[in-house]
């Protein structure tokens, strides 16, 4: 899968960087209260002293565990770096923690990102991190907190991650579309579910009350996305309609759904579309959003599907063809469906 692979490659490259913190070109820091790189500068806690090691780059600190990065273990607890486009890093393991604005109002992403396994010796510490290791990770978000930059600017932690300040114009649209009425045709040119139609057809009351939105962080990587749905009950609380994220800090459609293809929020992050396609047809489609994008990216697939196996129904896909469906035993099939219906039941702000 695209993440994973991803993932992996980085992580191969977060390794390389870790032992080699003294490499050609890198600016080598020990024990000092200040450090500093081309574009910014952190402060180090004073308790950490004689703890850690750094290695910067133009646009990256970089911080480790001195007795760990000493030895064969690299030591890597985590790093921060600011990005002036968002395209420049890949996002999974890299979490946008905020925006430094420089003197000459250029907007950088500030992001952090941390070891995807184990940097410290755990030959010698087999049951938890040294004490050093653990200062200095959690002092991790106090450091980066202290960022200033080298010829001035602001750093706003948390700018440019929170639903509540990027969607506003996108919640004020929807809005908009429901009183005016629009009909199925309109909600589609302009990248809503027609199900917002639907419900004003159905005469179930006013559509601003049974709709709402909510903010979430699907794809994990430090910025909200925008989840317009249905207010319900039962099977149906949750039930998301339209997903937004944003794409080089603005916001960007990702899916629509309707009544017979919606879309659900996992607890710990990626996207389930539930499906049927008749009485003998019903899938859940697992994808998470790149980042920076308004891809999908399938993880998993399930499908019980009695027009092509009617006595065993069952199938689970981890590819993306028509081909790669393998019929598994219903308890096999069970088994797997049950880690992905851990569905966030939203409980929706209503659009009125």
């Amino acid at each position: 899968m695209k993440r994973k692979m991803m993932t992996t490659v980085l992580t191969g490259m977060m390794i390389a960087l870790s032992l080699s913190a003294c490499g050609s070109g890198a600016k080598q820091t020990a024990g000092g209260e200040t450090v500093s790189c081309s574009l910014f500068s952190v402060t180090m806690p004073a308790d950490c002293a004689g703890l850690y090691v750094t290695n910067t780059s133009d646009n990256t600190i970089s911080v480790f565990d001195k007795e760990a990065h000493e030895g064969k273990f690299g030591g890597f607890v985590f790093d921060v770096s600011l990005y002036k486009e968002p395209s420049d890093y890949a996002g999974g393991i890299d979490r946008k923690v905020g925006e430094f604005t420089g003197s000459d109002k250029t907007v950088y992403d500030v992001v952090m990102s941390y070891p995807t396994e184990v940097s410290y010796d755990y030959e010698k510490y087999p049951d938890a991190a040294p004490e050093s290791y653990k200062k200095l990770s959690d002092a991790a978000e106090t450091i980066v907190k202290s960022i200033t930059g080298k010829d001035g600017g602001t750093f706003a932690w948390g700018g440019g991650t929170k639903g509540a300040d990027l969607y506003g114009d996108v919640i004020a649209r929807h809005v908009q579309a429901i009183k005016e009425g629009w009909d199925a045709n309109r909600l589609e040119e302009e990248s809503m579910s027609p199900m917002y139609f639907s419900m004003s057809q159905d005469g179930g009351g006013d559509v601003l009350g049974r709709v709402g939105y909510a903010y979430m962080d699907t794809n994990n990587d430090g910025i909200d996305e925008l989840l317009i749905g249905e207010i319900a009950e039962g099977d149906w609380k949750g039930t998301v309609y339209d997903i937004y994220t944003m794409v080089d800090r603005k916001p960007a459609h990702v899916v629509s759904g309707w009544d017979r293809s919606r879309y659900y929020a996992l607890e710990h992050g990626f996207i389930c579309n539930e499906y049927s396609g008749g009485a003998d047809l019903s899938g859940w489609d697992i994808s998470d959003i790149e980042p920076n994008t308004t891809n999908l990216m399938p993880q998993v697939s399930l499908k019980v599907d009695g027009y092509e196996n009617e006595s065993q129904p069952w199938f689970i896909s981890y590819g993306s063809g028509d081909d790669d469906w393998e019929n598994v035993t219903e308890e096999d099939f069970n088994s797997r469906l049950e880690t992905f219906q851990n569905y966030v039941r939203f409980d929706f702000t209503p659009l009125s």
